[in-house]
């Protein structure tokens, strides 16, 4: 589509139009139903208040809504500033609503790209906002997902696009979204700093204090302890202090101390507590919640690397063709066992033949239009359709062969010891049920369904072989 730059915007109540784009502009205290706002092609916040710009964008970056939440966000700037990590929620800014049509590039730029990305609907919570995550990193050409510092951060950093959906006090389960989605390979780590957490609430927000080691306190006082070398007194140095002048004077020998390091050195330090009395050297650190009033022993803290991430091929595909599920949603069906196990079993198995010349085989079923299907159904039928399409395989090999997940559109299958020709005509066979069970609950959906199965070949690694009877269902990953 062309676009014509030096075209006139056309301006209505509540909107512009410029090249055939529809910009919303929401005024201060507008009462707007967020949903109404799918009908435009992007949305202009004209606010008075950092605060309150926040909080729009806040409402637009969390909706759950994939189609909304990336619609592009453009700020209408005041004699104000802007925090980094809303920054990071906006598409850019202009100065003056005739500008609109310095953005109008960068709206055609993102409707582009929004249009490439499959919208589905995800097994569960984590799935879901990595999804969302994977989209708007790809709609808006970002490979980095940074963490930055942020004062009002339940874990003292912040991932603006991820962040946003999560209350301060909730958004420890930021980094464990972000430790599932490398767990998935969509996004690759690397170490940015650490932090540490509450044990009890997982929030960052501490309040560090020396405590007396006896009664807990933090009322005390500390003074240093002084070594007099020519009769090797030690004591507090309030015992070589007198009334008169600012001298030291040892209690033991009534000699003046004139020179450190010549006459006496400080080797320590004594702390004593106004509390209980005890006098110690020791302190106890002491970590207090603010957001839960627990009081934590510093080594109680739950340390936790903060990193920043790159989003991988792997990831821009399945920002492409949907992400739906993670290991761990579709790990707990029962007759399956964990991807993990399944890629160890397989190499006992290749090592197995390599000492028999055994006929095993390894085999895919892969769900073509799992993205189409998924989004219908929800996610409650979702993993009870997943679980159905195991009990019907199940039901098919035998109980010594492994199911796995690749992911929630492809199972993995061991048939061991059988040639490869009957294998073929099995999986053919449990293909066609799983076809009549999906057209039976799902009659107006066309279902797509491919496998594919191989020879198990010692030579190579169980990974490699794995990769080859998948690679035909995913040729870019």
């Amino acid at each position: 589509m062309s676009k014509d730059l030096t075209s006139k915007p056309l301006f209505g109540e509540n909107f512009v139009e410029h090249d055939g784009y529809r910009y919303y502009i929401m005024k201060d205290h507008d009462m707007v139903n967020l949903s109404e706002l799918i009908a435009y092609d992007a949305i202009i916040i004209e606010g008075t208040s950092a605060k309150l710009i926040e909080e729009r964008v806040s409402n637009i970056r969390k909706n759950l809504n994939q189609a909304f939440f990336l619609i592009p966000v453009f700020v209408l700037k005041g004699n104000f500033s802007l925090p980094i990590y809303v920054e990071e929620l906006i598409d850019g800014s202009i100065f003056s609503i005739d500008q609109v049509n310095l953005v109008t590039p960068i709206v055609h730029k993102i409707h582009l790209r929004n249009n490439e990305v499959t919208i589905n609907t995800a097994l569960s919570y984590e799935a879901q906002l990595i999804s969302k995550t994977l989209t708007y990193m790809y709609s808006r050409e970002l490979n980095q997902l940074n963490a930055q510092l942020h004062p009002n951060s339940g874990i003292g950093f912040t991932f603006p696009i991820l962040s946003v959906n999560f209350e301060p006090k909730e958004e420890f389960r930021v980094l464990e979204i972000l430790e599932i989605a490398e767990k998935e390979g969509v996004l690759i780590s690397e170490f940015h700093d650490r932090t540490h957490l509450c044990s009890q609430c997982h929030t960052g927000f501490l309040a560090y204090r020396e405590c007396c080691p006896k009664c807990g306190s933090a009322n005390s006082e500390s003074q240093d302890i002084i070594h007099h070398f020519v009769c090797g007194f030690v004591g507090p140095i309030s015992d070589f202090q007198n009334e008169i002048d600012d001298q030291l004077n040892c209690p033991k020998c009534t000699r003046t101390l004139r020179h450190i390091g010549v006459d006496y050195d400080k080797p320590s330090v004594l702390h004593e507590c106004f509390n209980c009395g005890h006098k110690f050297q020791d302190f106890n650190v002491r970590a207090k919640c603010v957001t839960c009033t627990f009081d934590n022993d510093v080594q109680q803290l739950i340390g936790r690397e903060i990193s920043n991430y790159t989003m991988s091929k792997k990831g821009e595909m399945a920002a492409i063709n949907g992400f739906t599920s993670t290991s761990k949603d579709i790990e707990d069906i029962i007759g399956t066992v964990k991807l993990d196990t399944y890629r160890t079993m397989l190499k006992y198995e290749i090592e197995r033949i390599r000492q028999t010349d055994g006929k095993s085989n390894i085999c895919a079923i892969h769900i073509a239009n799992s993205g189409q299907l998924y989004s219908k159904i929800g996610s409650d039928m979702q993993k009870s359709l997943l679980k159905d399409m195991v009990e019907l395989v199940r039901r098919n090999i035998r109980s010594s062969d492994m199911i796995t997940f690749y992911d929630s559109s492809t199972i993995l299958l061991s048939m061991n010891d059988i040639p490869l020709k009957v294998g073929q005509n099995i999986i053919s066979e449990i293909c066609a049920l799983i076809e009549k069970l999906l057209k039976t609950n799902f009659n107006d959906l066309e279902v797509d369904i491919n496998y594919n199965i191989k020879r198990i070949n010692f030579k190579l690694s169980n990974e490699l072989q794995i990769q080859q009877v998948i690679k035909d269902f995913y040729p870019d990953v």
